[in-house]
Order: structure tokens, then C-alpha cells, then sequence
């Protein structure tokens, strides 16, 4: 049984992972990027006087958790005032898929590499021996080039693991402090009479 071919589809399998990783990247940079302009327009839109700037911001900014908050609070203010408690959590639970969207995959790439990678090794190692099985100990840098073509797969995972947990760790740290920024924006709305 050859197992090169499985050695090669650990790593074809492994950069599809990182290739995922790469677009969940670039799409959470753009879309806190997004989330923070849109953010200071709005903070400057609720200090200004009238409610002109106000709309017209939340109008622009529309598809942001920071708009969608203060317009859903704005919005529950006119409705059943004993239940608005319960309606703000489960608007603030609604922002919560956008915020944390794709991050699963991030998650999932950093367990999920190094393991493909040891796997990747160890059937790397297997195919090694097997051709040693079968010619005989004749060339001991083939060996040592059969291993250390095995390890590249284990190099490549943890490798894919550390780039992604550095993004994971920012992006869990932007979603943290989105997550405290909707709280006090939602509270600041609710106390407005």
C-alpha cells in the first residue's frame, strides 16, 4: 500500500484549511474594520443635538451590531415596557452571529492542523519503512530524506495552528470588547426617557 499518496493528501487537505483560515482573516479584518468606523459615526451621531444625525446615521450604518442596537432599543422603548429587559438580551443575543461569525473555523484550524500533521507524519514514517521493508537498508540518506520529507507535514501544522491562534486570539478580543460596547450602548439607550 502506498502511503505517499495519503501523506500528499494530509497536506492538499491541510492547505485547503489554511485557504479557509485565510478568507475567515480577511473577512473579519474587513468587517471590524466596519464595525469600528461605523461605531465612531454613531457615537458622534448620539452626542449631536435633534435626532436628524441620529437617523441618518442609523440609516447608513444599518447592518452594524452597534445601528442595530440602538435602533432595536429605540424601537422597543414605544412597546411593552415590562418586558423590555428580555427583549434587549435577546436583541443583544441577535448581534451575536454576525459578531462571531466564521470564527468557528479559525477554531477548528488550529485543533485540527497539528493533528493533520501528525498524521501526515506518521504515514509519511510508514511509507518510509514499508520501502525500506522491501529494499533493504542499502542508502541511509534515503532514509533520513523519507523522515524528514514525513516531519514537513508536522512543521506545516504547527505552523498553520500558531498563525491562526494569533487572529483567533485578536478576533475573540474584538468580539469581547464589541460585546461590552453593545451592553453599554443598550443600557444608554434604555435610560433615555
Amino acid at each position: 500500500m502506498n502511503f505517499n499518496f495519503f501523506h500528499d493528501l494530509v497536506l492538499v487537505a491541510m492547505a485547503g484549511l489554511m485557504a479557509l483560515a485565510l478568507i475567515v482573516i480577511v473577512e473579519r479584518l474587513i468587517y471590524n474594520t466596519f464595525v469600528i468606523r461605523a461605531r465612531k459615526r454613531l457615537l458622534a451621531a448620539l452626542t449631536q443635538p435633534g435626532e436628524g444625525a441620529l437617523q441618518a446615521e442609523l440609516a447608513r450604518a444599518s447592518h452594524g451590531p452597534h445601528a442595530n442596537m440602538v435602533a432595536g432599543v429605540r424601537s422597543l422603548k414605544t412597546s411593552d415596557p415590562e418586558r423590555m429587559d428580555l427583549k434587549v438580551q435577546a436583541l443583544y443575543l441577535e448581534q451575536q452571529s454576525s459578531v462571531r461569525r466564521g470564527l468557528w473555523l479559525l477554531d477548528t484550524t488550529i485543533t485540527l492542523s497539528p493533528l493533520l500533521g501528525l498524521l501526515g507524519t506518521i504515514l509519511g514514517i510508514i511509507d518510509t519503512f514499508t520501502a525500506l521493508a522491501a529494499q533493504g537498508v542499502s542508502d541511509p540518506q534515503a532514509v533520513s530524506r523519507g523522515i524528514g520529507t514525513a516531519l514537513i507535514a508536522t512543521a506545516a501544522g504547527i505552523g498553520i495552528a500558531v498563525f491562526c491562534l494569533v487572529f483567533n486570539n485578536f478576533f475573540t478580543e474584538r468580539v469581547e470588547r464589541i460585546n461590552e460596547e453593545l451592553k453599554v450602548l443598550a443600557l444608554g439607550q434604555a435610560g433615555e426617557a
